[in-house]
């Protein structure tokens, strides 16, 4: 019997967009996609046992301190995406214990000296910090710099792919 998309050259379906301030969960091998991080954060999640995967697309760090915000829009902030992701990922099949996390983005696109840290940097600290709190270990990163990026996340693989807009298109794989 022939499925859709089995036989040689078929067309591969278009990746998941996953927009600023949300998430997605796959069980079946989906590629979900992220445009334009700037200082976003993309959190990707991965058990590799269950082939669940997750990807977060993180405006700001911290939504424990605007809960009205957070209850409404969990993925907009690093904690409360990150959270909500690996509930989610736990109800749709994945282990707790066997995800592993892929961090991309937080880049620092305009300078602020009277702000401190940029909301880049500050995105990557808050999603590191969750991620240790909950047990979650990060397998790779490509955080910070200055240029934008776009990911990809191939559910089926958990490979994180990359690419920089740093005028040469760029592509990295995590």
């Amino acid at each position: 019997m022939k499925t859709y998309g089995s036989e040689p050259g078929a067309p591969e379906p278009d990746p998941v967009r996953v927009g600023i301030s949300e998430f997605e969960v796959s069980d079946s091998g989906q590629c979900l996609k992220s445009y334009g991080l700037g200082s976003c954060v993309a959190v990707a999640l991965y058990d590799d046992q269950s082939q669940v995967g997750g990807l977060a697309h993180v405006m700001l760090p911290n939504g424990d301190e605007n809960d009205d915000m957070s209850e409404r829009k969990p993925g907009k902030f690093a904690d409360t995406a990150i959270r909500a992701l690996l509930r989610q990922m736990v109800e749709t099949g994945a282990s707790y214990t066997d995800v592993e996390a892929k961090l991309a983005g937080g880049g620092d696109m305009f300078e602020f000296e009277s702000f401190g840290d940029g909301v880049g940097q500050r995105n990557v600290v808050a999603a590191r910090e969750e991620l240790d709190k909950l047990g979650v270990p990060i397998t790779a990163e490509e955080v910070g710099g200055q240029e934008g990026r776009t990911v990809e996340f191939d559910t089926g693989t958990g490979v994180l792919s990359i690419r920089t807009a740093d005028g040469e298109g760029t592509v990295e794989e995590l």
